[in-house]
């Protein structure tokens, strides 16, 4: 689990709320793949249960990866479900975190969205790994992998 402080919550934040604005997604919210939500973006268009939201989609992506798996396929990068009105897109950023941006189809597609969350990717990772450099020198992160560079794009 990734433990944020305030401060950096806020700049997360400020982040993924830059994301829901440019992809015109409703919420683009990120969790761990244990159901914890890290953060969300800022969005007055969607209310819903986060934490519940968060169990589920981490639920959602655990039982596609065992799929995949049981299909042959090593690795499950990113999913894509669909209601009648909106989209739900998720990427697995080093397999231990779930970006997800939700967005009405009538305002935007998962082009845009993909296009969108591979242009603020670098920054979103930045956040990640400057707290995972953090924890590390207090010894209070675990599972950061220094001098290896895991996190990678399924496209």
């Amino acid at each position: 689990m990734l433990n944020i402080t305030p401060e950096e919550d806020r700049g997360l934040r400020k982040l993924l709320t830059e994301l829901a604005k440019e992809s015109k997604s409703k919420i683009v919210i990120l969790i761990d793949k244990s159901g914890q939500l890290i953060s969300r973006s800022e969005s007055p268009a969607f209310s819903s249960d986060d934490i519940t939201f968060a169990s589920l989609t981490a639920g959602s992506v655990a039982a596609s990866e065992a799929l995949s798996k049981l299909l042959g396929n090593k690795d499950l990068n990113h999913m894509f479900t669909e209601t009648e009105e909106e989209g739900i897109y998720m990427i697995l950023l080093d397999g231990k975190y779930i970006l997800v941006a939700i967005f009405s189809k009538e305002s935007s597609n998962l082009g845009i969205i993909r296009v969108k969350i591979k242009k603020s990717y670098p920054k979103i990772r930045e956040l990640i790994e400057r707290r995972g450099k953090n924890r590390k020198r207090n010894n209070s992160f675990i599972g950061y992998q220094r001098g290896r560079n895991r996190f990678r794009l399924p496209f």
